[in-house]
């Protein structure tokens, strides 16, 4: 088992390459999830989007 996580002599490289991609990953979900927030509040307060056409969307995707 330690020779895998050793990964042949280049743990010390490795390990922290993945935790560097998994936290980088998790950090562009988190600021595009704001983002899209932000773009929805947006479309909303100019009246590009109705509530109505919302809840035909979530009903089709709930039929689906």
């Amino acid at each position: 088992m330690m020779e895998i996580l050793n990964m042949g002599g280049y743990a010390a490289f490795v390990w922290p390459a993945y935790f560097f991609a998994l936290g980088l990953t998790f950090f562009l979900y988190k600021h595009s999830v704001k983002q899209l927030v932000k773009a929805e509040k947006t479309a909303k307060d100019l009246g590009l989007v109705e509530e109505k056409s919302k809840e035909i969307v979530l009903d089709q995707k709930q039929s689906a």
